[in-house]
């Protein structure tokens, strides 16, 4: 194996990785389950990771999680060029073509997620909802996902 074959495997390892994490934010970008009470999901639910925005009122909570369902279609663009980039990063058969088109369509993608989750934050925040700087900055602790609370591990993102 050549430099640059480690180089590259190393840098497909890294994004494949990436991806998983993108992969779990696509579930996260679902609206709670009909009927699921608004106030649970301002507080987190006292379960899982994030536990909410400090503060929140139960239109803020619903405004953010319409900010990331708004992104569901970006988001699914992004895990599906990082599923794509690892299926050829890891093919029996090397194709430097093939691995260069899926970094482009990743790179496209999480391009296209970021210009997205900033043209809906500016919508929220210029909207009567509109989170204070600490509920912004739990916002991007959380990775843009707070405010519903949801099962799983422990511990920080």
């Amino acid at each position: 194996m050549t430099m640059t074959d480690l180089r590259s495997t190393s840098i497909m390892l890294i994004l494949a990785t990436a991806g998983l994490a993108v992969s779990e934010n696509i579930a996260l970008a679902q609206p709670p389950a009909a009927g699921a009470p608004p106030a649970a999901a301002a507080q987190g639910g006292g379960r899982g990771r994030g536990g909410g925005l400090p503060g929140a009122t139960p239109e803020q909570t619903q405004a953010v999680m319409e900010m990331n369902a708004a992104l569901t279609e970006q988001t699914a663009a992004v895990a599906n060029a990082r599923n794509e980039l690892a299926t050829v990063t890891f093919a029996a058969v090397k194709s430097v073509p093939a691995i260069t088109a899926a970094v482009e369509k990743l790179r496209a993608a999480e391009l296209a997620l970021a210009s997205k989750r900033a043209e809906e934050f500016a919508k929220l925040q210029a909207g009567p909802n509109k989170l204070n700087p600490e509920q912004v900055k739990a916002l991007i602790a959380a990775g843009g996902n707070a405010g519903r609370g949801r099962g799983g591990r422990g511990g920080g993102m």
